[in-house]
């Protein structure tokens, strides 16, 4: 039952980022400028360490190349 809780609140929060990030790209931010956001808010707002953040990130970057193609 642990686990899904913490997939469930996984797959929120990389939906939130990729909410926030697919809205820089609307805006023309540059993409490493997006990640540099991305990561602070990942540190700040959830506190994770720096494994986690890079996960984090690379499910961005999955869902936005498949959102992209």
């Amino acid at each position: 039952m642990v686990d899904c809780v913490q997939t469930w609140r996984r797959k929120l929060r990389v939906q939130e980022l990729v909410d926030i990030a697919k809205k820089e790209l609307d805006l023309g931010t540059e993409v490493t400028q997006i990640y540099k956001i991305l990561d602070k808010i990942i540190q700040v707002r959830w506190n994770s360490i720096p494994t986690t953040r890079k996960q984090y990130l690379d499910s961005v970057k999955k869902v936005l190349q498949i959102s992209v193609c």
